[in-house]
């Protein structure tokens, strides 16, 4: 069976060698979206080629890292999956989660650049022995193609209702279907997500919060401990003041206001994403009601920093600044930074378990990290304790943009990341089966792995309390 692995592995990297720049095709699907899930999708089309087509898998990566992922990735089997032709599945997250739908557009100006898999484009390949990407074989230092290419769907952390008016915008003159054309999937899945910070904001609230050895009087953990019981908090009313557009609230007004651990005078940087990114709906529906506080009482929050373009900044006042990040690496990027930075990320993205580094804190009160190496940051979502997750979707277009067989690698990532892992299943980060899955798993059965609790299920709807169904 290893020899069997190693020549199939083999027969994968020189079929990729023999690879240009993207082309469309049978044996193609080009997925575009979420960058909050990718890890996790990217275990599932682990499963999908290594366990279920019996195949050998290899990872194309743009970036110099070999056990993170990119916002730009190809994942190529040396067998077809899903029972189609399908082998290469290139997955490209820039942007985020609104471009699984507006990705499939005729205008090249919506389209989105994938990872050129060309063996002169890439490095030698490599297998981590940590990460993300553990145990995967990984081609990283991969180029991007010269112009962006339609996808054929992909996946969104949120349904697309919150913020509407931005896929209304489709044409079939111009992008060839409208928002009516496309279908929407249920996962069944939850992904919990967090609040990052910098190691400097972190190890400041630490001691501000009596937690560290520096306090006074003098905490138990030492300064930058990640495990639970070390994490400072933040108050969702914190975090609504600091990204909605109230330039008065005194946590925009001077680190100190925030905490008193924190350097007098000092600034703060919030890094957001764009407004395509299902990751800033998700927050902007959590903390501010955006696209859920609507009607006649109008309680909506307007966000800071929506006309901030891609990649740049912006300061209000002498101590806030934005900064419009376009996937989840950038925001890593710059919670990795100097000075005090935060933001929200997945929790499918698992913190340096140092004392250096950006770090999760708690929200609430509550927290979501498990603060290891190993973690799977997801048991006080599963428990009901800690409310802040989205249900991903996928999202397909018609025929001419989706064609059965794409669809149907779509369908089987669905279904492989709502199966347990007794089943064959990946061993998701932050990532948790919903008590509607249609294998009829229960939080009894599977408590590490099963919620009992739901935000629409079957039906997303993220302006939907957390509860019960049955």
């Amino acid at each position: 069976m290893k020899v069997k692995y190693l020549a199939l592995a083999v027969a994968a990297l020189s079929a990729a060698g023999t690879a240009n720049a993207y082309t469309a095709d049978a044996t193609t699907v080009h997925l575009t979206g979420a960058s909050a899930i990718r890890n996790n999708v990217a275990a599932a089309i682990k499963k999908l080629c290594v366990n279920e087509a019996g195949g050998a898998l290899t990872v194309f990566k743009q970036g110099s890292s070999t056990t993170t992922l990119a916002n730009q990735m190809a994942y190529v089997c040396s067998a077809p999956m899903a029972g189609t032709s399908i082998t290469k599945i290139y997955h490209t997250t820039t942007g985020g989660s609104l471009n699984s739908i507006l990705g499939m557009s005729n205008d090249v100006a919506k389209q989105q650049v994938p990872v050129n898999i060309a063996s002169s484009s890439c490095a030698a390949p490599v297998i981590p022995t940590s990460g993300a990407l553990k145990n995967f074989t990984v081609r990283a230092n991969c180029g991007v193609d010269a112009a962006p290419a339609a996808s054929n769907g992909g996946f969104s952390d949120l349904e697309f209702k919150p913020v509407r008016e931005q896929v209304d915008i489709l044409s079939s003159a111009t992008d060839g279907f409208t928002i009516d054309d496309v279908t929407e999937t249920a996962t069944l899945v939850g992904q919990a997500f967090g609040v990052g910070v910098s190691e400097s904001l972190y190890k400041g609230l630490q001691k501000a919060q009596g937690l560290s050895t520096d306090s006074t009087p003098a905490g138990p953990c030492t300064p930058g401990d990640s495990l639970p019981a070390c994490q400072p908090s933040l108050s969702r009313a914190d975090i609504v003041s600091l990204i909605n557009n109230n330039l008065y609230a005194p946590q925009k007004n001077g680190a100190e206001k925030l905490s008193s651990g924190l350097t007098a005078g000092a600034s703060i940087e919030y890094a957001r994403r764009v407004t395509t990114s299902g990751t800033q709906s998700g927050a902007q529906v959590y903390f501010l009601g955006k696209g859920c506080l609507t009607g006649s009482n109008f309680g909506e929050f307007t966000v800071i920093g929506d006309e901030i373009a891609v990649g740049g900044t912006k300061t209000y006042g002498d101590f806030f600044k934005v900064s419009a990040n376009s996937g989840t690496s950038d925001v890593l990027a710059k919670l990795g930074g100097s000075g005090y930075v935060f933001g929200f990320v997945s929790a499918e993205n698992v913190a340096p378990a140092t004392t250096t580094g950006w770090k999760f804190v708690k929200l609430n009160g509550v927290a979501i990290s498990d603060g290891t190496a190993t973690g799977l940051n997801k048991q006080n979502a599963i428990d009901g304790k800690y409310d802040y997750f989205v249900e991903a979707v996928s999202y397909k277009g018609p025929s001419a943009k989706t064609t059965e067989a794409q669809a149907a690698v779509i369908d089987g990532i669905v279904g492989q990341l709502a199966k347990t892992v007794a089943d064959g299943g990946p061993e998701t980060v932050g990532m948790f089966i919903l008590p509607e899955n249609a294998a009829g798993y229960d939080h009894a059965t599977y408590p590490d792995e099963v919620s009992s609790y739901t935000r629409g299920g079957s039906s997303p709807n993220s302006c939907q309390p957390v509860s019960r169904p049955f």
